[in-house]
């Protein structure tokens, strides 16, 4: 039976039968969720035998973490717990006491990442348990690659830069992740964001796909070093439990390129409540979009360079990376827009930057390797960067909140055709603030409206259903004719179903352009069959007739108000400062522009590149 089974295994993971894998039972096994005395044996069935390739195992905090499928085919990940070597100075006590710590700490991650294993953006986790008396999680196989992996493919230059825009959209989509992970109880923090614990999923949408359409499926793994937030009164009090950071410190670290200097250290004051900050998830997911901008981590020495200029100087003198990260700011990052670059080869490989400025460029008679140009992007770019540099402040207290950082990000992304334009033109910039305050009044304005509309719109409905419910009408289509009562369900769908469709088919469009456009052609698409067929109705009341076509109007204004809303939510605009461009003769339009930039006939070529690495 077993032999069966690790053959059906070996057969899901293209392999051949009992080579490489290797039989894991998961003892005292615990479901991550609540399931009933029904659900309770099959779910046991599916996850207490499972068949582990170790060849793909690789290490993950104080665990290492290899791919595994159960007798279904399903893929999952086991995670089990590396347990401490006895030194020959260890006596029985003192190891058993280390043993002790490390499975504490092990089942303190668990609890973590069962916390967030709803959320999207986290591998679901599926329970917990001992493998040949080892401690082990299993929970989702991610498929994908990491943003470490990544980068060097996503790179635009030698230097390892990605587009800024590129760079910006992997931002808001990782910052995004840090404020959901405030949605849980008093929120958590990962405390070991890196470029290595940040993956691109490409189960559901392959990858040059999601390049091409510049939002990512982003997924925050490795929860060895995450916490729990406690409530203010808790931290701040004396009365309460022992940190869970002073206790385990030493097994649960940060990533020392990418964290903040209070996780660097343990003999400051306040080391608990600093430990328990979002401030420190901030910090590492800037240095991380830092190093896909500039190719190098914030205190890195690139390759090549000498290392002797600003922050990066002292690097060879301070051994300390909290005295570094405390006593010296980061230089300003040097994107792929910098001087000297061949712009002419970057916008090759980066076809949405070379759109989005094409058509001006050209108007102004800019060739596609000029200094005007390469500065205009750099002004732009430069947006970008006082972002990120906002968030590496040494003091928590001066850096911004995720939806501060996620709003400035998707400002920038959601406005950076439009700012190159106006770059070009020397015109204001559209900002983006790092202040998500005047941003939340605005959604919270936009949900109020929409609330007052639906709750017209519910109104009109149920009003005019219950007017036409029961009318007696005749329905003539050339020779064929009905004639009969009005059921109330069919008056109900006559005046909802445009306006359900319209709405759902925006909602799920790319922007609120698209959505905007697209919901409002499904909302006509469904409402002319509707005010069709109500043309070839007779009410045997024109006062049902009338209150009919009105309600249809009003439904469909309404709807459209609501559709507008999400598509007029912007924001306001700031000055600009750099120089104006002299205007030059104007060139062909803009199809010859996207040529010359490498426009959408080079866009495929260039994602299939990056693909294919």
């Amino acid at each position: 039976m077993t032999n069966d089974l690790a053959s059906a295994a070996a057969q899901s993971l293209n392999r051949d039968p009992m080579v490489g894998l290797r039989l894991a039972r998961v003892d005292g096994f615990e479901p991550a969720v609540a399931l009933g005395t029904d659900e309770l044996p099959a779910y046991l069935r599916r996850f207490t035998m499972l068949f582990a390739d170790d060849a793909t195992m690789r290490r993950g905090g104080i665990g290492r973490v290899t791919r595994a499928v159960n007798a279904q085919g399903e893929a999952v990940a086991l995670k089990q717990l590396i347990l401490p070597t006895r030194d020959e100075f260890d006596d029985d006590v003192a190891h058993e006491a280390l043993v002790t710590k490390f499975k504490a700490a092990f089942r303190e991650e668990y609890e973590c990442h069962r916390a967030l294993s709803g959320l999207k953006g986290f591998p679901r986790l599926y329970g917990w348990g001992e493998v040949d008396g080892v401690p082990a999680i299993v929970m989702e196989w991610v498929e994908g690659e990491t943003l470490a992996r990544l980068r060097p493919r996503f790179a635009v230059d030698d230097a390892g830069c990605l587009s800024p825009l590129v760079a910006a959209r992997l931002g808001r989509d990782l910052f995004d992740l840090l404020c959901r992970m405030s949605l849980v109880g008093e929120g958590f923090v990962h405390r070991d964001i890196s470029p290595a614990n940040i993956m691109v999923r490409t189960a559901r949408l392959p990858l040059d796909r999601q390049l091409a359409e510049g939002t990512f499926d982003l997924c925050l793994i490795d929860f060895g070093s995450s916490l729990a937030l406690e409530p203010a009164s808790a931290v701040a009090g004396t009365g309460g439990r022992e940190s869970f950071t002073e206790r385990y410190a030493t097994l649960r670290r940060a990533t020392v390129a990418y964290a903040p200097p209070e996780m660097l250290t343990d003999d400051i004051a306040d080391l608990r409540v600093l430990r328990m900050s979002p401030a420190i998830d901030v910090y590492a997911a800037a240095s991380t979009v830092y190093e896909l901008i500039a190719g190098v981590a914030p205190y890195e020495v690139a390759p090549g360079t000498s290392g002797t200029s600003g922050s990066r100087k002292k690097t060879r003198d301070i051994a300390s990376p909290y005295r570094l990260k405390m006593d010296t700011l980061p230089d300003y990052p040097v994107g792929a827009h910098a001087p000297g670059c061949d712009l002419t080869q970057l916008l090759r490989r980066e076809p949405d930057v070379a759109l989005a400025a094409a058509e001006q460029a050209q108007q102004l008679g800019l060739d596609p390797n000029s200094e005007d140009l390469r500065d205009a992007l750099a002004f732009v770019d430069a947006q970008l960067f006082d972002v990120v540099m906002a968030c590496l402040s040494c003091h928590q207290e001066d850096r911004p909140e995720p939806a501060a950082v996620e709003a400035a990000l998707s400002a920038f992304c959601d406005h950076y055709a439009q700012n190159v334009a106006r770059s070009l033109r020397a015109e204001p910039l559209m900002p983006c603030p790092m202040d998500a305050s005047g941003r939340a009044v605005r959604r919270a304005a936009m949900i109020g409206a929409a609330a007052v509309c639906g709750l017209v719109w519910a109104v009109v409905v149920v009003s005019a259903a219950l007017l036409a419910s029961g009318a007696r009408m005749t329905v003539a289509v050339g020779h064929i004719s009905w004639s009969g009562t009005l059921p109330g369900i069919v008056a109900v769908l006559a005046l909802a179903l445009p306006s359900v469709a319209g709405i759902a088919v925006g909602a799920l469009a790319r922007n609120r352009r698209a959505g905007f456009l697209q919901g409002v052609l499904a909302l006509s698409a469904c409402e002319v069959p509707a005010l069709a067929a109500l043309a070839c109705a007779v009410f045997s009341q024109r006062a049902v007739a009338s209150g009919f076509v009105a309600a249809l109007i009003a439904t469909y204004a309404l709807t459209w108000f609501l559709l507008a809303m999400g598509f007029a939510f912007e924001l306001p605009v700031v000055s600009a400062r750099r120089a104006k461009i002299p205007m030059a003769t104007p060139l062909a339009g803009g199809a010859a522009a996207v040529r010359a930039f490498g426009g959408p006939a080079e866009v495929s070529d260039t994602i299939s590149a990056t693909k294919e690495g």
